[in-house]
């Protein structure tokens, strides 16, 4: 799966990216509102990306690396998760510290959105954010997202803040 947008390539992560993604999960914001997903060195980053991988192989779908399309340079991660709660794929994404405030989360995010319009089988789409995290959840609402209120997964995961997407949010 390659997804490209006027400044960005969103593609498979590879074992050559083992060491940012331990950079990026290791940030404090990272922390804050998604919480330790037990990548702490470069082997855990190394199972982390056979499993993302392993996920894209086989729904078709899953967590590409954003890079600049110029320069190859990583600036994190982008793409639809199944978390099997739902029924559905989750719309997911972080962005390393050097990519923030720029508008590349918005602009992943809509390449990955616009890739769902043209799967005629995805008619839902889940976003969640922690419920302090009001700078992606105003950007889930950019892309067409309605805010639906709090949900509790299990104890491992905090409550987080629930948004749906469908075919009539999306104007389709």
């Amino acid at each position: 799966m390659l997804l490209l947008t006027e400044r960005l390539e969103l593609s498979p992560l590879t074992q050559a990216d083992k060491l940012w993604i331990v950079e990026m999960h290791q940030d404090s914001l990272w922390k804050q509102f998604i919480g330790n997903r037990g990548v702490a060195s470069v082997e855990d980053a190394a199972d982390y990306i056979d499993r993302v991988n392993a996920q894209l192989n086989e729904w078709g779908y899953g967590v590409l690396a954003i890079r600049n399309k110029k320069t190859n340079a990583p600036y994190g991660v982008c793409g639809l998760i199944n978390r099997y709660v739902f029924s559905c794929p989750d719309l997911g994404f972080a962005l390393l510290p050097i990519a923030r405030k720029q508008g590349i989360a918005l602009e992943a995010a809509k390449a990955v959105m616009d890739w769902v319009e043209m799967e005629e089988e995805m008619h839902f789409i889940t976003a969640s954010t922690h419920p302090d995290n009001t700078r992606s959840q105003h950007l889930l609402q950019k892309l067409g997202f309605e805010k639906r209120g709090p949900y509790f997964i299990d104890k491992s995961t905090p409550v987080q803040t629930l948004f749906l997407r469908n075919s009539e949010f999306a104007g389709r």
